[in-house]
């Protein structure tokens, strides 16, 4: 999705949409993405030429419980604001020292911002580093490999391990 700043008019430009996740080249390797992507925006012009950006992208992904290793749908949201500023805008012969306010900033050159890659990133960003399919998911036997949610095995809650029962002993 490509936004022309001097289109935006002074009360801002909101836009919402479904986007195929397929566009932003995501593989099926780096996430499964379930259907359409839904977008949402609000791009505000400040001072000229920078774009504030408000926006929330919806969607679902299959994951994998990291416990129990059913495929399970989970909805992901994430909600993000960036600022757009020019590139002329940076001093590029001295160093610089960047505050926290200053790394949320992203730079356009022309009178186009493309937001694709903000996009796939927030999207990326929003996968959970270690799915559950559940919060009080009781995962794997140890032993025997069994799924704890849906029957009991018959392994002991223990197993002795011969490593440490010489350490058993000085208790």
């Amino acid at each position: 999705m490509e936004i022309k700043v001097q289109e935006i008019p002074s009360e801002g430009l909101s836009l919402s949409y479904e986007e195929d996740p397929m566009h932003w080249g995501l593989d099926e390797q780096e996430i499964s993405v379930e259907g359409m992507v839904h977008v949402q925006l609000k791009a505000v012009k400040h001072n000229e030429n920078n774009v504030y950006i408000r926006g929330a992208i919806e969607g679902g992904i299959l994951s994998e419980c990291g416990r129990c290793l059913v495929h399970y749908r989970d909805p992901i949201r994430s909600d993000f604001n960036i600022e757009y500023v020019p590139t002329p805008q940076i001093p590029l012969e001295e160093e610089l020292i960047l505050s926290r306010e200053e790394l949320e900033i992203n730079y356009y050159q022309g009178d186009q911002i493309d937001i694709n890659d903000e996009l796939r990133s927030q999207l990326l960003l929003a996968v959970p580093m270690h799915p559950l399919c559940k919060p009080d998911c009781r995962g794997l036997c140890p032993n025997c490999g069994e799924n704890l949610n849906q029957k009991t095995c018959s392994c002991p809650a223990e197993l002795p391990n011969a490593q440490w029962s010489k350490l058993k002993n000085l208790l």
